[in-house]
C-alpha cells in the first residue's frame, strides 16, 4: 500500500478527497498546524502529524518535513502550500517526496491577478478591465480611465476579499483597509499587492469554474466544469468565491480556454479556474486562476473527477482512468452540490441572507426543488455515510461554531439595550 502525504488536513480541499484516497488503496497521512480538525477522527486517516504553520515560514515547515517519518506524493491543499512546495521542489524530492507543481516563474504568472490579467488579454482571453494599484495615487489615476463600480481586491488572496466603491474617496478608504490587511503578520507571506477591477454586472449563476488536472508531462487529463447556482455573501449582499449551490454542467468553451492558458504556461498539478459570464458583453471573463483543488473538492471526488487520486497515481507512474474531457449530451445537467451540512453553509446562511433581504426564499427552494426531481443526483456536503467519524464531528463543531456566535451575538444585543437604558 502507497503512503500519500496530505498536507492543511484542515482544509475542505482536504476533507474533500480523503475518502477517494482511501478507496483507491491509498495509505493516507495527514498534516495540520491544528489540533482539532474534522479529517482527524475520519476513519480513511491512517497517521496525522501536528505540523507548523506554513504563513509563519517556510524555513520551519521545510525542516519539519526532512524530519518526517512518512515519505511519498505531497498533496497540497491550499494556494500557500502550493507556493511552498513550487519553491521547494528539488529539496523535498531529493529528500524521497514526490511533487507535481508549476515552477515558481510559471506558478506567479498565473496564480498572481495583475500577471494573469496582462497574459490573459496578450493570449485575446477575455478579461474585465484592470489597473495595478502600487499607491494610492496610482490607484485615484487608474480609476479616471475605468468605468464605476470598481473592486479593489488583492492579487494573491482568495477572490473574496475585496472592497466594492463607487467613488474615489471610497476607493481611498478601501485601499488604506485592504493595505493593512495583505500586511498582516499572518497574510505577509502571500506577498500580495493589489488591482483595481472593474464590476462585472453578473447574477450569482454567471459565476463558474473549471477544475484540472494537468500531470508531469503538461497534459491536462481531467476537467470539469461547474456553474453556481448559489455563493456566500458578503455584508453587502456581493457574492464571493465560496460555491454553497452548484451544478457539474459541460462549458467546452470554458475547458477550452482553460487549456489554452494552462498549456501555454506548461502548468502542472491542480488549477481551479474562475470566469463570470458579462451580461453588457455577453462574454465569459477569466478572472484568477488557483494552483490548487476546490474548496468544494468533496463534490470531484463524488462524481468521478478524482483528481487527488490521479496525482498520486501519476507520480508513482501507476495507470488511472478519468472521466472522458468530452461527457455525453446532457449527461452531468442533474448533478446538484448543496453545502448545506457546514457553518456557515447554503441553510444558515441563506436564512441569514433572507433576512438582511440579500437573498429571496424562492430561488433558495427552487434550487432544493430540483434536486427532488427526477434523474437528480445530489452531493451533499459533507454526508458520507463511509466515514461516520468525520460526518459526525463536523456537525459537532457546526453546533460549537453556532452557539459561540449566538452567544456573541447575544452580548452585543445586552450591551446595546443597556448602553440605551443609560
Amino acid at each position: 500500500m502507497n503512503t500519500v502525504v496530505l498536507m492543511d488536513c484542515e482544509q475542505r480541499c482536504a476533507e474533500g478527497v480523503l475518502y477517494s484516497l482511501a478507496r483507491n488503496g491509498f495509505r493516507v497521512v495527514g498534516l495540520s498546524a491544528e489540533i482539532r480538525f474534522p479529517a482527524r477522527l475520519s476513519r480513511h486517516l491512517s497517521q496525522w502529524y501536528h505540523s507548523p504553520l506554513l504563513s509563519q515560514g517556510f524555513s520551519n515547515y521545510l525542516a519539519f518535513l526532512q524530519e518526517l517519518p512518512e515519505r511519498g506524493p505531497l498533496i497540497p491543499s491550499g494556494d500557500l502550500s502550493v507556493r511552498f512546495l513550487s519553491r521547494n521542489r528539488e529539496t523535498l524530492e531529493r529528500a524521497g517526496f514526490l511533487v507535481n507543481v508549476p515552477d515558481p516563474e510559471e506558478l506567479e504568472r498565473l496564480f498572481d491577478k495583475w500577471q494573469c490579467h496582462r497574459l490573459c488579454r496578450d493570449q485575446g482571453i477575455p478579461v474585465a478591465g484592470t489597473a495595478r494599484v502600487q499607491d494610492l495615487e496610482s490607484a485615484l489615476m487608474a480609476c479616471r480611465d475605468m468605468r464605476w463600480p470598481l473592486l479593489l481586491k488583492p492579487t494573491t488572496l482568495a477572490g473574496g476579499n475585496y472592497v466594492r466603491v463607487h467613488s474615489e474617496q471610497a476607493l481611498s478608504e478601501a485601499f488604506f483597509r485592504l493595505q493593512k490587511t495583505i500586511h498582516r503578520a499572518q497574510l505577509r507571506i502571500n506577498e500580495s499587492g493589489l488591482i483595481l477591477q472593474e464590476w462585472v454586472e453578473s447574477t450569482m449563476e454567471d459565476n463558474w469554474s473549471c477544475d484540472v488536472f494537468v500531470d508531469r508531462s503538461g497534459r491536462l487529463q481531467d476537467a470539469v466544469t461547474i456553474q453556481r447556482v448559489r455563493t456566500s455573501l458578503n455584508d453587502s449582499g456581493y457574492p464571493t468565491s465560496r460555491m454553497y449551490c452548484g451544478r457539474i454542467r459541460h462549458n467546452p468553451l470554458l475547458l477550452e480556454r482553460t487549456r489554452q492558458l494552462l498549456e501555454g504556461q506548461q502548468w502542472r498539478g491542480f488549477a481551479h479556474v474562475e470566469f463570470i459570464h458579462s451580461a453588457d458583453r455577453d462574454e465569459y471573463l477569466l478572472t484568477e486562476v488557483n494552483p490548487r483543488l476546490p474548496g468544494y473538492a468533496y463534490l470531484l471526488s463524488a462524481t468521478g473527477h478524482e483528481q487527488a487520486c490521479y496525482y498520486c497515481r501519476d507520480l508513482l507512474g501507476q495507470p488511472y482512468s478519468p472521466p472522458p474531457l468530452q461527457p455525453p449530451q446532457n449527461r452531468d445537467r442533474k448533478i446538484l452540490y448543496f453545502e448545506s451540512l457546514r457553518y456557515p453553509g447554503d441553510i444558515t446562511d441563506g436564512l441569514v441572507n433572507m433576512v438582511r433581504g440579500h437573498l429571496g426564499l424562492k430561488p433558495f427552494l427552487r434550487s432544493y426543488l430540483e434536486a427532488l426531481g427526477p434523474g437528480s443526483r445530489v452531493i451533499v456536503d459533507h454526508f458520507n455515510l463511509r466515514d461516520p467519524g468525520m460526518t459526525f464531528y463536523l456537525q459537532v463543531l457546526n453546533a460549537r461554531r453556532f452557539l459561540r456566535k449566538l452567544v456573541l451575538y447575544g452580548k452585543r444585543v445586552c450591551r446595546s439595550w443597556m448602553a440605551g437604558r443609560t
